[in-house]
């Protein structure tokens, strides 16, 4: 898929088996972007019927230590109405698209626990108390970031000086407030975000970044399902060869112009997705990289 036009100048491979929803409500498949998005937006809906019940979902060190431990998970949950928020949801919703693409829809709710989980604990240990999404989606959106640093943004600017000015903001901020356990906590989330996201394949632009056993771990793409033997891997199905194949007189079918490096084509990309499916990005050179895109962007044109 392209992202939005004019606004980026690259291109995503098709994705593969990267949509399957934990489930459906009508025609709106659920899966864990779109479930978080639909818990945030419930509670606001909460805020605005009982903010003392809303309050039960926020990171209040003093409770958590008091027994209420579900706190340093629910906390990227609790969100209040107001327009920065519809904004956060709208940014996570875009990013955490691409992101659970990638890794499918398990493998990313395992990084947003986690993006939950051990900022909350810290947090918990420095006695801050946190509500709302947006740590997390600036985690996601850093994610995105290390996996395409060099993807334009508006202006023609790269995603990674996105990210620099975002984070140094966020710094300057905490220093203004004079907030600076937060900066600790926001460097927790940061260095959360990357680590989980080597162990799962991706960040490929950063590989210095260590990589920790994870369940799931490995190749950042979704394996895809191999058709049955016989079967082209193309979305169209091929000739088995036969004495109907040709005419009488041995002379080949004759086949639509480009056919041919069409099928060339789809055979070399099948072949590198087959290898990311197996070793993940990391197996990749940067030519095969810049073939696979090259090759995805073809496919599409035609």
């Amino acid at each position: 898929m392209r992202l939005v036009a004019g606004r980026f100048s690259f291109s995503f491979p098709e994705r593969r088996n990267a949509g399957d929803p934990w489930f459906r409500i009508g025609t709106l498949d659920v899966g864990t972007t779109v479930l978080v998005i639909l818990l945030c937006a419930a509670s606001m809906l909460l805020w605005a019927i009982d903010s003392s019940a809303w309050l039960n979902l926020a990171l209040l060190p003093e409770e958590v230590r008091s027994g209420q431990v579900w706190r340093v998970l629910t906390w990227p949950l609790a969100n209040q109405p107001g327009i920065w928020e519809v904004f956060t949801l709208a940014i996570f919703w875009y990013f955490g698209r691409e992101i659970e693409g990638m890794l499918g829809r398990a493998r990313f709710a395992v990084l947003l626990l986690l993006l939950a989980l051990v900022p909350g604990i810290v947090g918990v240990l420095l006695n801050i108390p946190e509500a709302g999404l947006a740590p997390v989606e600036l985690g996601v959106f850093l994610i995105f970031i290390a996996e395409y640093p060099f993807a334009r943004f508006f202006f023609g600017v790269p995603a990674w000086a996105i990210g620099a000015v975002i984070v140094g903001i966020q710094v300057l901020q905490y220093l203004g407030y004079r907030e600076t356990e937060r900066i600790l906590l926001l460097f927790v989330g940061i260095a959360t975000a990357a680590l989980v996201a080597r162990s799962f394949g991706l960040a490929t632009s950063v590989p210095w970044i260590p990589k920790i056993p994870l369940p799931g771990g490995g190749g950042g793409r979704q394996r895809r399902r191999r058709l049955p033997k016989g079967r082209g891997s193309g979305s169209g199905g091929r000739v088995v060869n036969g004495p109907w194949s040709a005419p009488s007189r041995g002379a080949a079918l004759p086949q639509p112009p480009g056919a041919a490096a069409v099928d060339g084509d789809q055979a070399e990309l099948d072949a590198l997705l087959d290898k990311i499916s197996e070793r993940g990005m990391d197996g990749l050179s940067n030519e095969e990289k810049r073939r696979l895109n090259d090759l995805s962007k073809r496919m599409r044109k035609r």
